[in-house]
């Protein structure tokens, strides 16, 4: 094959064609009869390789490389180069912009040239650069992420199909519109998922790889924070609350609180020690984990969170009322020994069931039983009180020592507000059930 064919089947001129043959780009061979050049099939496809590279903005040098490179290599070139060309388009966008700012207010051009050329300044810096780049790894999603955020969104979905199969029809609409949202989240999820993985698909897969480690990391975090926090119940029993209490409950939203605050640090220790394990330098861990970079870039206020964090630990766990055999004591973080208070003391009483489709306190959704009274102008509400383990016929009869504490106030003649309305949608055992209509309907024995 000569010259002449290779120009007709790659497109190169003949200048080019002995350009990349002195560059070393490709070796020809000569017919011996001649001593012309002999092009082959593959010397064809190796021109339209080096055209197809010249195209993309590659140099000689950086071609030689790549000719020389396996298929994973080549690869790997080939998406560096891709996310060069969406830095250049990134930047393109931005100078468009500029553009069109500039010739809107070119009649103000000395203080418009003079302010935009202290913004392009900073723009430029090594500072900026250096936060575009940890704000795009913070922002690059990556699979282990997307595929949580889906369950997550899933559960309206199914318990949309439960309250169908159920026939609650007073649910299904606020459900429904849940359910689409959340449906709608999860498909904006995975196409933002898409779109980064097309744009930046080095970066995606490094920082799936990086999550992945954290599964082992995350799974220990969660047996250790429910031993924490089985482990500070069992003291917080032995030394906040009263000898021979009954029962205590946090506030409505203490509770959940104070588990979250004991859970999340174990999780934040356990990543950092996995990552530490495995001899990752700052900057991986803080690839690996949002958590691990918001935490490095604290910096100086890292004292100030944790202090944030005791305060609130602090706060949720001093939120609590337990009761004895004749006294409610109510617990505060102004009041951490208590103040105790008689059961003639309570003012008034108000029980039934939740009648609430949506709410942050669990005890107003449809579907719960609460118990509340009335102290010191001032309600406490039960709703899924703990009881002490070391009453028997309490650790045998769940809710025993709600019916048997309305027993002891309805005697004193403690007015009660009590509605059983709504004890059809009650998701708990029949047993329960029972016993929370029997609380509601037992009233002063005169």
């Amino acid at each position: 094959m000569t010259i002449k064919d290779v120009e007709k089947l790659t497109g190169l001129t003949a200048k080019s064609i002995r350009y990349y043959e002195s560059k070393h780009l490709i070796a020809v061979g000569r017919n011996q009869a001649n001593a012309y050049r002999h092009y082959t099939e593959e010397d064809v496809t190796r021109f339209k390789w080096i055209k197809l590279f010249r195209y993309l903005g590659f140099s000689i040098e950086e071609i030689e490389r790549l000719l020389a490179m396996n298929a994973d290599e080549m690869k790997q070139a080939l998406h560096r180069k891709a996310d060069a060309f969406a830095a250049q388009e990134e930047l393109c966008e931005s100078k468009r912009t500029l553009c069109l700012l500039l010739a809107k207010e070119y009649e103000n051009s000395e203080t418009v040239v003079a302010e935009y050329n202290e913004t392009i300044d900073f723009l430029e810096s090594d500072e900026m650069s250096e936060l575009k780049e940890q704000v795009k790894e913070f922002a690059a999603p990556n699979l282990i992420t997307v595929i949580a955020e889906t369950l997550i969104c899933m559960a309206p979905v199914f318990w949309l199909f439960y309250n169908i199969l159920a026939a609650r029809t007073d649910l299904l609409l606020f459900n429904g519109v849940v359910a689409i949202l959340c449906t709608a989240l999860t498909t904006w999820n995975w196409m933002h998922y898409a779109q980064q993985y097309k744009k930046n698909r080095e970066r995606v897969k490094r920082k799936t790889r990086n999550m992945l480690w954290l599964l082992p990391a995350l799974c220990a975090a969660f047996l250790l924070g429910i031993t924490a926090v089985v482990a500070l119940t069992a003291l917080f029993s032995g030394w906040a609350l009263p000898e021979h209490y009954l029962f205590f409950e946090h506030g409505p939203f203490a509770g959940a609180a104070l588990v979250l605050l004991i859970i999340l640090p174990v999780v934040l220790f356990c990543v950092w020690a996995a990552a530490r394990l495995r001899k990752k330098p700052v900057e991986e861990m803080e690839e690996a984990s949002d958590l691990l970079f918001l935490w490095n870039r604290l910096g100086k206020w890292r004292v100030a969170a944790i202090a944030a964090w005791l305060a609130a630990l602090y706060g949720c766990a001093f939120q609590f009322t337990a009761v004895t055999a004749d006294k409610i004591i109510r617990y505060s973080p102004w009041q951490p020994t208590g103040v105790a208070y008689s059961y003639a003391d309570v003012e008034a009483i108000k029980t039934g069931f939740g009648d609430k489709n949506f709410s942050f306190a669990e005890y107003k959704k449809k579907g719960s039983f609460y118990y509340q009274i009335t102290i010191d102008g001032q309600t406490v509400t039960f709703h899924t009180p703990t009881v002490n383990e070391q009453i028997q016929r309490y650790e045998e009869h769940t809710y025993l020592e709600l019916e048997e504490f309305d027993r002891a106030l309805t005697a004193l003649g403690i007015p009660k507000e009590a509605d059983e309305t709504g004890w059809e949608t009650c998701d708990l055992d029949r047993e329960y059930v029972e016993r929370f209509l029997r609380i509601i309907r037992n009233k002063r024995q005169d």
